[in-house]
């Protein structure tokens, strides 16, 4: 349903993307209290969100009425900010409730808006605006912290409002900006109402720290850069409302060349319009960004950022000197040592250089070093050419020809790049849900898959894999990230080349902490062993200069690997695999997935060690196992099962509480019963599925040294390991025809 344009800047159906986020905001308003924190990339588009919700709710009636405020940087002092927003609130309260949008923007005097006032709002109205009238002749604290509390007192008199709160210009704020916004979030965190506070990711959390009641919040909403698919309909939607010719290739380019910002591609486009360029071939749009580059509205954006960094023009022109020096580097990085040395500025206003660079994502700060963000081409574009204009004193003409050479040269080669990354096979999405699975081992050995399977249907190799064997069982991976977030001498996208981080079989231990490095191979046929040697010397010297102790190289070629290569991969234990490998490891990791979520009845059941308490859990498993239609025989074996686990944990585990904890998971055609307990288990228990514990049992024990033993005969799958805080044994009966 599209809505009437109130506060937003585009029409609902234009704004793409966010859908999501715009409704878990217009839910947040009738919400008991907590609030929302909007964590925006910059550029991502959440001033717009804000002002969408509150034409949605503005539309939608009822209460809480809605009240929209948004801070604008170095333009006016505390007072006249908190002025802004004790006249906003009165304004919108009335075009509210006189369901008149066209009063939220107009500009209109406290004695207009009172004659505007409902009959039964003229009297609180009117005691309120008196107030403000008292208080701006006293004290300023005062009447600041009045006008910021309006809105409470509101609901004191049983009228509830929902604040959406735009901190997203105040990105490097002043002592009194800082000192007002502290106070804002505090008296809107104080209400006990719904809210939605957002602001620069780098930035809102420093302003709300310390606040009271500021951790209150209902969770945050992170607000990230666009997808590729939804940048091209935003594209299209304001190509058409501006009435812009554009294609299909030239999409792809200004989404790839705008690193899909909202921001910066709404820009081009309205430069567009307001120059009439039909965005149809590479050359107008290229031609186009680099007006924008060096005059436009990207260039105003940078330079605004920078001013508000630095004010003298030649410490300006050190800084950009620092950045095009330090983004030239290898690493893009320098000490900040040696930047405060270049810049020659005191400690304060380095720390505000800095700070400004960090919080608008120019740049990365740490307590050592400065690392520019080369990622984004618009922010290189701009810092080379200005160096180059500004700096090294270059003629503008000729900077502009070479800015334009050196795009049209790049465009095809990000177009490239954008396809070989979706034609990838998505390694870092693949290995991060790595758990402890299971799969054939021949979906690891290109060599041993390509012999048996080569040529065969799809039905028969599932068939085959289903009945394999020999099986490897993965590590949970608890982190994993693109190669060039640990080195910049690796060049691969981030979706070909990844390094996870995780430990086999669950194992929160050292010696059970592994890394698995994987990379996807460009080669046309079968890899050759040239090209595989190459990427084992890559991928090995990353792991060393990494310092990881532990690692497992995987590589991938569409079309496999020669048998040379495959020769070579044997003899460095490196993992291999083939497309079609991958995407049937994908469907088996994905079903695994899917199966989990898919949440069958599940039971859960405490009871205390000893006492013959696992008898109650007998009669329990027992009932379920009915109902579930086992035979008499296999309820028997599967009681018997669970009073050797229960007995086992009471007599093997160091738990600090005395407690077994069981859970009885129902599926189609088996029962899965899981048996853990609490505490530090001894070192003797860590072998394969308890054979170490079993042999201790039996050595000190006598006749306990046969439980282990014992379930695993009445059991159908049995596995034994150890978990985040104790141990657990998952036993599985299968219901047999």
């Amino acid at each position: 349903m599209t809505h009437q344009r109130i506060l937003a800047r585009v029409s609902g159906d234009e704004f793409v993307g966010r859908d999501a986020e715009l409704q878990q905001i217009v839910r947040q308003a009738s919400a008991d209290r907590h609030g929302l924190v909007v964590l925006t990339a910059p550029g991502a588009g959440a001033a717009e969100l804000l002002r969408q919700a509150y034409d949605q709710l503005f539309a939608r009636r009822g209460e809480p009425l809605p009240v929209h405020f948004a801070f604008n940087q170095g333009e006016e002092t505390p007072v006249d900010a908190a002025s802004r927003f004790f006249q906003n609130l009165v304004q919108q309260y009335i075009a509210y409730r006189r369901v008149d949008p066209s009063l939220c923007d107009a500009r209109m005097s406290f004695h207009d808006l009172l004659e505007l006032a409902l009959p039964g709002d003229y009297e609180l109205l009117s005691d309120y605006i008196e107030g403000f009238e008292r208080e701006r002749s006293g004290n300023e604290g005062d009447f600041i912290r009045f006008c910021l509390n309006a809105p409470n007192r509101l609901f004191g008199s049983g009228r509830r409002v929902f604040q959406l709160i735009d901190f997203t210009q105040l990105a490097r704020p002043s002592k009194d900006e800082a000192m007002l916004a502290r106070e804002m979030i505090a008296a809107v965190t104080r209400s006990n109402h719904p809210y939605v506070i957002a602001g620069l990711r780098r930035q809102i959390v420093d302003l709300m720290h310390g606040t009271e009641d500021s951790q209150d919040s209902g969770g945050p909403i992170h607000l990230e850069r666009l997808s590729d698919d939804v940048a091209r309909t935003l594209i299209e939607a304001s190509a058409r409302r501006y009435q812009i010719e554009t294609n299909e290739p030239t999409r792809d380019l200004i989404v790839q060349q705008m690193n899909a910002s909202p921001f910066f591609i709404n820009g081009l486009i309205q430069a567009a319009r307001n120059s009439k360029t039909p965005l149809t071939s590479f050359v107008n749009c290229q031609r186009l960004y680099v007006d924008e580059l060096m005059g436009g509205h990207i260039h105003r954006h940078f330079s605004r950022i920078l001013d508000s960094a630095v004010a003298n023009p030649q410490t300006k022109k050190a800084l950009l000197r620092v950045l095009f020096e330090s983004a030239a580097s290898d690493a893009h990085k320098s000490s900040l040592w040696a930047w405060k040395k270049r810049l020659g500025v005191d400690a304060a206003e380095f720390e505000r250089i800095v700070d400004a660079l960090h919080v608008y994502e120019l740049a990365n700060s740490s307590a050592a070093f400065i690392e520019i963000n080369a990622g984004s081409y618009v922010w290189m574009d701009y810092l080379r050419a200005h160096y180059r204009l500004d700096v090294a004193g270059e003629r503008r003409a000729l900077v502009v020809a070479t800015t334009l050479l050196d795009s049209l040269k790049r465009a095809p080669q990000a177009m490239a790049r954008k396809y070989r990354t979706e034609a990838a096979l998505g390694l870092r999405e693949l290995i991060s849900a790595f758990n402890c699975q299971n799969v054939p081992a021949s979906l690891f050995h290109y060599d041993r898959f390509a012999q048996v399977h080569k040529g065969e249907d799809p039905d028969t190799v599932d068939a085959a894999l289903d009945s394999e064997a020999d099986l490897i069982r993965l590590p949970q991976v608890v982190h994993a990230a693109g190669c060039n977030a640990y080195s910049s001498s690796i060049a691969c996208d981030g979706d070909r080349c990844a390094v996870a981080h995780g430990f086999e079989a669950a194992d929160y231990t050292e010696e059970n902490e592994i890394v698995w490095l994987t990379a996807e191979i460009d080669s046309k046929l079968e890899a050759s062993r040239e090209l595989t040697a190459e990427w084992c010397d890559r991928l090995t010297s990353l792991a060393r200069e990494c310092g990881f102790q532990r690692f497992r190289l995987w590589l991938v070629a569409p079309e496999g690997f020669s048998p040379e290569a495959c020769k070579l991969l044997k003899t460095r234990e490196v993992y291999s695999s083939s497309r079609r490998q991958v995407e049937l490891l994908t469907a088996r990791i994905k079903s695994t997935v899917e199966a989990e979520q898919s949440r069958p009845d599940e039971y859960e059941m405490v009871i205390p060690m000893g006492a013959d308490t696992e008898l109650i859990a007998a009669h329990a498993v027992e009932q379920i196992a009915r109902r579930m239609s086992f035979g008499s025989e296999a309820i028997n074996q599967i009681k018997t099962a669970l009073i050797e686990a229960c007995i086992n944990a009471a007599e093997h585990s160091l738990s600090p509480d005395r407690k077994i904890y069981q859970r009885f998971r129902v599926e189609d055609d088996k029962l899965v019963v899981t048996v853990a307990s609490r505490g530090v288990v001894p070192a003797s228990t860590s072998g394969q599925n308890g054979q170490q514990l079993e042999a201790k049992a039996e050595k000190e024990n006598g006749r306990r040294g046969w439980g282990l033993k014992l379930i695993q005969t009445l059991m159908d799958d049995v596995e034994f390991e150890r978990v985040d805080d104790g141990t657990q044994l998952r036993m599985t009966k299968y219901r047999r025809p």
